[in-house]
């Protein structure tokens, strides 16, 4: 059977421009980034993502992938899966310059006249034991928000405000911190409007098979398995 592989994002890189990546501030980003997600390729693993960033000004600007992750404390974001970046402006596409030290920093300019970027890429998750932890199986997935999003230099990750989209393979449930945000349509689940820092520290357990147990206190037991044989359980063992 033939595979498709895709090139890594790391062998498409240009030249970096020499502006420094800027020092985060705590000051409010202005405006509210939306990062849409479809993670409906369970066969292959693939996140798809369509991201919105406001921006003030015309100027250099630099765009940074999550390097540093709470969940490891340490700087394990898996920059090597990031793919097929592209970033717009008013319906143009920009030119993207990779930092000439820091792999998880991109240099742009802000076109004058634009208000938003508009960034499309694909995450391309392990689907092999020697790529990293598999996050995804036809049947269950562990969606990390800071595999799927990028965010602006020179800000404090806790003044970005984010609102989340997600799209699930039909019939699968989702359980995270996140709260969602009125009905889903169908199998799109809109999330809840939270700064840059708890989007990141808010993984998403998502299955075919699903089961919610509550705990009382507020407190809830979402289970997911590879078969749905594996979500039985006595009131004694819940």
């Amino acid at each position: 059977m033939k595979r498709l592989f895709l090139a890594p994002l790391l062998l498409l890189a240009t030249p970096a421009q020499s502006q420094p990546i800027p020092d985060a501030k705590d000051v409010p980003y202005p405006g509210t980034m939306t990062l849409n997600v479809d993670a409906t390729d369970t066969a292959r693993g693939i996140f798809r993502v369509n991201q919105t960033i406001p921006v003030p000004q015309s100027r250099p600007m630099v765009l940074l992938f999550p390097e540093w992750l709470p969940g490891s404390h340490a700087p394990r974001g898996q920059i090597e899966k990031l793919a097929g970046l592209v970033i717009k402006a008013g319906g143009k596409t920009l030119q993207w310059k990779r930092d000439a030290q820091d792999v998880y920093a991109f240099h742009i300019i802000v076109p004058p006249g634009a208000r938003q970027l508009d960034i499309a890429f694909q995450f391309l998750s392990a689907t092999e034991d020697n790529q990293g932890r598999i996050v995804v199986t036809p049947e269950m997935m562990n969606l990390q928000p800071n595999s799927v999003s990028l965010y602006p230099a020179g800000y404090a990750t806790r003044r970005i405000p984010v609102s989340m989209t997600v799209t699930w393979p039909a019939g699968w449930k989702a359980a995270t911190a996140l709260r969602p945000v009125g009905a889903p349509t169908g199998n799109v689940v809109k999330y809840q409007t939270v700064d840059y820092e708890t989007l990141v520290d808010s993984p998403i357990f998502a299955g075919k098979h699903f089961r919610a147990e509550p705990l009382g206190q507020g407190v809830m037991l979402n289970i997911v398995a590879d078969d749905a044989k594996f979500l039985a359980a006595t009131p004694a063992q819940i």
